[in-house]
């Protein structure tokens, strides 16, 4: 049925909807073996991570019944923690080497091969179908054991729910831009990509958002993506300094890493402004607005007019 509410779904219903077809998903992608580990391993925590942020939209006013499904979907993920990290780090070390290739020696590219073979040669075939196995197991679980959530006021919920999450994300890039840190920019990764799932799911209601801030949004998200990354290179190079090489190799290597490095971070910060230039306030607005029209039946243009209007009138 797709993620996304639909127009005629009370707001709780259809967040358990959403849920409930996410984690569906994921019991089938795990239990595919057609599809590569680490491909399953990824689109499970990607699931995974949607089912939190529909949750996150009806959480402040849920309360504890939502909290607790959300630490249980949060501890689900942590059971592919290990594999998806190491599959990130191998896949990380040979965009390096490709990015680099023009200017690195071949014996360094060949040790940077020989990393990402390194670091693959931990992703043990039998462990991470154990993995795989116990979090099948824990999904059933959860997805019969969703608890009931109880909604009053669906537009002022989601408006709340949006609202906070662009706070969140407006709160962590000051702190990223104030005192820059892997732990910062990660922090503010993880609010872009909750925001960009949550605009996403209530699409329908307010379009606009589909065409103007979605895309820059989720844009974003690819870029601190790769940002993290990197920093997590970075942390494994630290941890083995001669995957990278000695010497003028070395250096050559993790200066190129820091080069891309802040390529990234200038990216990130030149596009953030452009999607966190409003007011909380007013994307509340323009999503309660939204909503409450798209309630009633109206469309996509007199939403967004009316939405407008007290933007215009402030």
């Amino acid at each position: 049925m797709g993620y996304r509410i639909k127009r005629k779904e009370g707001v709780a219903a259809a967040v358990r909807r959403i849920v409930r077809e996410q984690l569906v998903g994921a019991i089938a992608v795990a239990r595919d073996r057609t599809i590569a580990q680490d491909e399953r391993v990824h689109e499970v925590r990607t699931r995974l991570k949607r089912s939190r942020a529909a949750l996150a939209l009806i959480r402040a006013e849920v309360g504890e019944a939502a909290t607790r499904d959300d630490r249980r979907l949060r501890d689900v993920g942590r059971i592919l923690a290990r594999p998806r990290d190491l599959a990130v780090q191998a896949q990380t070390f040979r965009a390096l080497g490709t990015r680099l290739q023009p200017a690195l020696p071949p014996r360094q590219l060949a040790r940077l091969d020989a990393s990402e073979q390194q670091i693959r040669a931990a992703l043990h075939p039998e462990e991470v179908e154990r993995d795989l196995r116990e979090t099948v197991r824990a999904l059933r679980r959860l997805r019969r054991e969703l608890g009931p959530w109880g909604v009053g006021r669906g537009r002022r919920t989601v408006g709340t729910g949006v609202t906070k999450t662009y706070r969140r994300g407006l709160q962590k890039l000051a702190a990223a831009r104030a005192r820059p840190s892997p732990e910062r920019f990660h922090d503010w990764r993880k609010q872009v990509k909750a925001l960009s799932y949550e605009l996403r799911i209530i699409g329908g209601a307010v379009p606009e958002l589909t065409t103007t801030l979605i895309p820059k949004v989720e844009k974003l998200g690819e870029i601190l993506g790769e940002v993290h990354d990197l920093d997590c290179l970075k942390a494994t190079a630290r941890r083995h300094p001669h995957w990278f090489g000695r010497g003028a190799d070395g250096e050559s290597a993790r200066s190129a890493l820091e080069e891309r490095r802040a390529e990234l971070e200038t990216e990130a910060m030149t596009l953030a402004a452009r999607v966190f230039a409003g007011r909380a306030r007013d994307v509340r607005a323009l999503v309660e607005t939204g909503w409450e029209m798209w309630r009633k039946g109206h469309g996509p243009q007199d939403a967004a007019a009316q939405a407008a209007a007290p933007q215009a009138a402030g």
